[in-house]
């Protein structure tokens, strides 16, 4: 399936064909915890198709790295995170990861922040409109598990007590994020 597909809507005061852009979320495939050590939104300023890298905080095994490594090229993963000041998580982004592990891998240096992947953004919450952000307890239902920076499987054992299956979930996402 592509990336992305089209819809067409016709602006009431112009007449004139608009086109959005839907996002294909067959690869949704994790959610992610993520913060800002600075208590500001983290990766805020990376707009829709800007690339950067997504860290995970090293552990003192190495079960962290080994789990950033295997993540698939292609999947797409949900940010969740705290808004600064509030207790409350939030849905903030969609991301597709850019390369496979190994070529990130080169990249990786040993301070507590240097494991990453490559990410590109392909939905981003507006951030200066935080009551419309998506509140990850209203749109996730179940407890995911957010206790630490590794991706977690939207298939999961958590998320499906709530979901009867992964594809009801996909088509609740796509329209939170579409």
């Amino acid at each position: 399936m592509s990336e992305c597909s089209q819809k067409a809507f016709i602006d009431s005061t112009s007449n004139n064909y608009l086109w959005l852009k839907i996002m294909d979320c067959s690869r949704l495939e994790y959610i992610k915890n993520v913060n800002d050590d600075n208590k500001v939104w983290a990766y805020k300023l990376h707009l829709i198709g800007d690339d950067f890298r997504l860290n995970f905080k090293k552990s003192k095994n190495t079960s962290v790295d080994t789990h950033a490594f295997n993540l698939s090229k292609g999947s797409l993963i949900i940010l969740s995170q705290k808004r600064p000041g509030y207790d409350e998580r939030y849905l903030t982004h969609v991301v597709e990861l850019v390369n496979e592990g190994s070529k990130d891998k080169l990249d990786w240096e040993t301070g507590t922040w240097d494991i990453f992947r490559l990410v590109k953004v392909h939905w981003i919450a507006d951030f200066k409109y935080p009551n419309r952000i998506p509140l990850d307890k209203e749109i996730m239902i179940a407890k995911w598990g957010w206790y630490d920076t590794k991706a977690k499987l939207l298939s999961s054992r958590n998320l499906m007590s709530q979901w009867s299956s992964i594809d009801q979930l996909r088509t609740h996402l796509g329209e939170v994020f579409n």
